[in-house]
This record gives C-alpha cells, structure tokens and sequence, in this order.
C-alpha cells in the first residue's frame, strides 16, 4: 500500500521524525571523501582567518638553516652538509646560554663525512660528547612502518637511546641516529609526518609502534622530557589530548609561518658566530640570556633542503617542517587541542536546523522560508567563531550544516513538486495554472462559491468560422483548431490571462483573478495584440501550404472584445465537478464588445474602463458612443491599433483627422463630417475579408441614419445596436 507522504508533511511530529532522519543521513554523507575534503578546506579557512588571541608557547625559539647561513658558510668554504662539529658547537652553546631543551628536526642516521680539514669520527665524536654533557637533547629518528596503531593503554614508551634499547630495535623498521650519538642517550622522536589525501599537512601522530615500544613524536619526546623525570622509559597512565579512529592528532594552527610568522627565528649563521664569539672571547651579536630556559628547535627551511611542507596556513608548500613540529609542541604545552562538539549537541542542532527549514518553507511564503535558512546559517556560522574564538578550541563543523540545511530543502522542493504535480493532474483539465499555484499555498481544494474581483473579461471569436468550417474534414477541422488554440492560448497565459473555457472556437478568458494583478487591463491589451500577431503568422504558415487550405483559412481573422471592473470569479458546477469562471455584467459587456467589432469592422474592440487603464504605448481609436443590445446605459468603445512603434505613416494620417471628424458629428456638421470621413475612408487599413471599416459605418449608415431624424436639443450621438 503507498503512503501517501504528502499527507502526513504536514504534521509537526512527523516534520521531526523527518529531521532526525535528515540528521542521521546527513552523518552517514559526512563519512564521503569530497564531503570530508569540503570540511577540511573550511576548517584550512578558518586556521588562515579566526585564529583569534591565540598565541603559540614563548618560550619556543627557531634555529633555521636558511639560505642565508648556507650562503655565508659556502662562501668560507664550507659546503652542506655541514660538519657535526658545527651542531656540537650550537650544543654547547645552548648549555652554555641555560636552553632547557634543543630538538634537532634532522636525522643524522648516517656517519658525518670525511674532510680535508676534519674526519669524521672526530666530528661525529664531537656531537656526541655535546650531546652526552647537555642530557637535553632530542634528535630525529624515521619508523618505516606508519600504519601501527599503538595501544596507548600502558604502553611503554622509548624516550632514551641508549645502546641497551638500540640494541634489540630492527634497523629494517627504524632508521636511528648513528651508535656513537645513540650512545651518547639522546632523547627520542620520530619525523614521521604524512599528508591528507589532499597533500595539504593537516595531522600528526603523537606515538607509532615498533616492536615493544611506542615511539613518540618530536613534539611528543620534548613534551614528555619536560613534564615527566626524564627516565629513559615511561607508562602512559593518561593521553588528554584529542586523537580521530587512526590515532592523529588535529594540528592547531597559531597563524603565520616562516620567519614573519608567529614563532621567533634566529639564523644557524648568527648562532653559530654568537657561540664563536663566547668561545674564542669575542662579542656575541645575540644578547646573553636569550635562549634561558628556552625550547630550541633547529631545522631548515632553506628552499634547496626541501623541508618546506604545505599546510592550511601555507598551501604553496613554503611551510617549514621543524616549524610544524614547533606547533604541536606549543599545542602540548598549552593545551591548545581542537575538539570536536559533542555529537549529542550536534545531533540537536542540526534537528533544529532541519526541523525550522521543514516548517518554515510548509507554513510560510517561500521567501520567508528562505529568511530562516539564511538567518539560522548565519547564526551558526557565528557560533561556530566564538567557539573557535576561545580557548580550548571546540570546532562546530560547518559542512554538516550546510548538508543538512540542503537535505532539508531538497525534501521540502520535492514534497512541493509531488503536490503540483497531483493537482496538475487532477485538476489541470479545467483550472488555470495559477488557481493550483493558489490552491496549493493555502493547502485549500477547489469549493463552490466565489468573489468579487477587479479584472478584465476577454472574449476571442473566428470570423466566418460556421462557413469554413463546412469545407473541412472533421480531421482537418481538428487539426486547424487544435493549432489555433494552442497558439492563442499559449500568448494568453505568458501574459498572465486565465484560461475559462473554449466554446468551439471561441476562447474565453479573464485577467486578474485568481491571483490579483493590477496591470490586468494592459495585460489583456497586450495579451490580444499577440494573439493577432500570433494569428498572421499562422495565416502565413497556411498560405505556405498551398491547397492543403481554402482561401477563407489563409485569410482567417479574429475578432476579440475586451471590458474591465468588478465581477464575480469562483467556482460553479457541482460538488463532482466544477469549473473556475466569470460572471457578472462586465463579463456580458465583453461579449457584446466581440460580438458588435464585426459592425464596425474591427478587429480588438475594448470598452473605455479598459481604455483608461492603457499606457501611451497602446494606440487607440475612439469609435464613439453606443447602446449595446440589451443595454440601458451608453458606452463609449475603441478600436486597439497595437503599439506606436507598428503604426505605418497611413495610421498616423489617419489618427489625425478621426478626432475631428467625429467632433464635427457631434456638432452636426455634416458636410464637414462626410469630408473627414472620406478622407479617412482611403487611410483605413484594408484586409481581405474585411467587411467594412469604422469609417464607412460613419458614411454608409450613422450619418445617415442621422440626418433623417430632426434632433431635438438634448441629441448626441449615440448609436443604438439592434442586434448582437
């Protein structure tokens, strides 16, 4: 059995059992790899945009191995790689200065190399005396294997490498420093850093396996050295810090990077010529007391060593790697970790989010509904930056929102589309397309009655259509009207016209109702301009067919009576069946309108309440007064000429004189009125078919019908029609 879905939209608690679903839906969508991408970009936006008052750990210092150092030491010929001496001078000096820790971002898994000057044992001695003597120094180690996903649960950690620990480590899972510097008990830490999918370096592994020991970062080796002992190994009793299902840590970003950014560099050059000077009795250029108690991070960010890595604050790749390391430290140290909201808390918001949108688009008008989309987006996006704005970090994901606020749309367009779509095809056969449009804002069926409304009635009629269609095949009679309709109607309704009924050929209709519309006068102008328009381009389309037609089709014309005021539109029938229509006097006025062109010979004759309302783009022409059949009061009529920019120099002639020969009738000049009238005689367009035009009316019958009478004082000239 189908559920009728539309039925229950409506309901409030079904309105919420759909957003928990949308929710859930929405969750599932979230685990897509472009969704996730989407989130990470906005998360990079936010990193390079909001990062707020949040300032990394001061007492972090960087040693970088620029192009600078690299230049001065090439040019007292000393080419890279450089000497271990070179390191175990910076060490010393860092002992010497009171730094409380110096990490090398640098892997020395190989001997130093031979020199003229030097050789390497003594340098690679030299590092490792230095080394020995400060007992604070971290050096970098490479595990082959990155995808262990340690069980931090009482794990032991390797912080030490001594040769007691070196000794049962395989070399074909861990690249450590070399004996001499593992015998020197270094402290610790793998380089182990890996893109997103993206390439964009967004995570860091705190800890990775390798046989019976977790190994920790760099940041992690320096952390634990600071707030532990400093044993050579210990048990993981807690991990505060945040870490996703694969064990990565979000990196918190503190703005910008390299030596304009947000940690304080100093060059390798400057350092080592400070550490010369204190050694040899010198003066130093950097002042004493700079690196006290200071965490020293030496790496290079020299563009010619590729250690420069893309992240959400640099997408270029200009990222300096030990800066990176630099970062997850001062997150340590801080503890500015990045949380994620709790997913109840979401799961609630984001209800709410869908819930509002469902009912907003179901009980409001469409541009409301959009108000509240807009507006509960923004109110999110704001929430979303003060959280991000203080510290700790909790990130309110943006992207869930913006799926769900689309999901929820989606399910209100579609729910939309099934109702249109059931009322076009109940209802479409005999209502217009606004009145559904109507029906379905209210959420209201077709009922019996109706209401006065300002509007236009309009009626079209084919002249001759009893006579031609004798000549046809009840076939080709079909076809030709079907073609007919068709194109008229299809000029009614673009320009806003309802549709009542077809009588044959005849095509009644009405503007203005059901939905309001104050132009409807103009719009039904306009709307029979088209329609005669439309008309000559099907004559010519018929006349290009040769014999297919007789004459009187290629020479088909339309006549059509407009009238405009109050009338009475609603439904009338019965309760089975019914039909959206016009009544009213205005209504019967239009008809004798259309019915009464074929006496003056005009093609679109309009009533002066619809003459009134028309802009001076639509050119008229003023027929006189009349007592239409059936009528007690006197109506003044005209004859639509089209727009000012069709009118040929004829037109214009004839526009002219008109007024004064229908002024010299009033005042009963006849002479002067048979003249003008003559004169317009020859300007009046001419049609095949056409019977005859309002000037001969003048000359052949009103004028002297006229003066055959002996007019009293109070005489005007109104024309009395006797017959429709």
């Amino acid at each position: 059995m189908e559920i009728n879905f539309s039925k229950y939209f409506h309901l409030k608690r079904f309105k919420l059992a759909l957003a928990l679903v949308l929710v859930l839906l929405t969750f599932a969508i979230m685990q897509i790899t472009l969704i996730e991408d989407i989130e990470s970009r906005l998360l990079d936006y936010r990193f390079r945009t909001w990062t707020g008052d949040l300032q990394p750990d001061s007492s972090i210092v960087i040693i970088s191995i620029d192009n600078g150092s690299l230049d001065y030491f090439a040019q007292n010929d000393v080419s890279w790689p450089w000497p271990r001496s070179f390191y175990a001078h910076l060490v010393e000096y860092m002992d010497h200065e009171g730094a409380g820790l110096v990490i090398f971002d640098m892997l020395f898994t190989h001997s130093d190399a031979d020199r003229s000057e030097t050789d390497a044992e003594q340098t690679d001695g030299l590092f490792a005396s230095a080394i020995g003597n400060s007992n604070n120094v971290v050096l970098g180690t490479m595990l082959e294997n990155m995808h262990s996903e340690p069980d931090l649960s009482g794990e032991t950690f390797l912080l030490r490498g001594d040769s007691a620990f070196s000794n049962t480590l395989n070399d074909s899972v861990i690249q450590l420093p070399i004996q001499v510097l593992m015998n020197a008990n270094p402290l610790l830490g793998h380089t182990n850093i890996k893109p997103d999918h993206d390439g964009i370096f967004r995570h860091t592994r705190p800890f990775l396996n390798i046989p019976d020991y977790s190994i920790p970062s760099l940041a992690m080796a320096a952390f634990l050295y600071l707030t532990t002992d400093g044993t050579d190994a210990v048990q993981a009793d807690s991990m505060t810090f945040p870490l996703n299902s694969q064990t990565d840590q979000l990196i918190c970003w503190y703005g910008g990077a390299g030596p304009e950014g947000v940690f304080p560099y100093m060059s390798f050059q400057s350092v080592i010529q400070s550490a010369s000077a204190i050694k040899y009795g010198g003066k130093p250029s950097i002042p004493s007391g700079t690196f006290k108690n200071k965490i020293v991070i030496v790496g290079a960010d020299a563009a010619g060593l590729r250690d420069l890595k893309p992240t959400p604050i640099l997408q270029n790749g200009l990222h300096p790697g030990m800066e990176i390391w630099a970062t997850v430290l001062s997150n340590y140290l801080q503890s500015d970790y990045l949380y994620d909201i709790p997913a109840i808390i979401l799961i609630v918001i984001l209800s709410g989010m869908s819930f509002l949108i469902l009912l907003g688009f179901d009980r409001l008008e469409p541009r409301y509904g959009f108000l509240i989309l807009i507006s509960q987006m923004s109110i999110y996006v704001f929430a979303a930056y003060l959280l991000w704005s203080n510290h700790p970090k909790y990130m309110l994901p943006l992207s869930p929102a913006i799926l769900i606020s689309l999901l929820s749309y989606l399910l209100v367009f579609s729910n939309e589309m099934r109702e249109k779509l059931f009322l076009k095809r109940v209802f479409g056969p005999y209502i217009a397309p606004e009145l559904m449009e109507l029906m379905y804002q209210t959420r209201e069926s077709p009922a019996l009655g109706g209401q006065q409304v300002n509007g236009s009635a309009f009626f079209s009629d084919l002249q001759g259509f009893t006579k031609f269609s004798e000549k046809l095949s009840p076939t080709k009679l079909v076809s030709l009207l079907n073609e007919y309709l068709t194109d008229m109607t299809d000029s009614l309704m673009d320009l806003r016209g309802t549709l009542d009924k077809y009588e044959g050929d005849a095509i009644i209709a009405f503007f203005g109702a059901p939905v309001t519309d104050a132009e409807h006068a103009h719009q039904a102008v306009k709307a029979a301009i088209a329609m005669q328009q439309g008309l000559s381009t099907l004559r010519k389309k018929w006349d290009s067919e040769g014999d297919n037609w007789p004459p009187e089709i290629k020479n088909l014309q339309m006549r059509i009576g407009i009238n405009s005021g109050e009338m009475l539109v609603g439904n009338v029938g019965s309760k089975g069946r019914m039909n959206f229509t016009m009544m009213g006097d205005t209504v019967n006025v239009a008809a004798r309108l259309e019915s009464s062109a074929k006496q003056y010979g005009v093609l679109t004759h309009i009533s002066e309440a619809t003459a009134r309302q028309m802009p001076p783009e639509i050119i008229l022409r003023r027929l006189g007064a009349t007592r239409l059949v059936g009528k007690a009061n006197v109506s003044v009529s005209y004859e639509v000429f089209g727009y000012a920019h069709d009118l040929t120099s004829e037109d214009h002639r004839l526009l002219e004189i008109w007024p004064n020969a229908l002024e010299a009738v009033e005042q009963r000049n006849w002479d002067l009125a048979i003249k003008l009238f003559k004169q317009t005689l020859s300007l009046e367009r001419r049609y095949t078919g056409r019977p005859t035009n309002p000037s001969e009316v003048y000359l052949k019958i009103r004028i002297p019908g006229w003066q055959s009478i002996d007019p009293d004082e109070n005489w005007s000239p109104v024309w009395v029609f006797e017959s429709k």
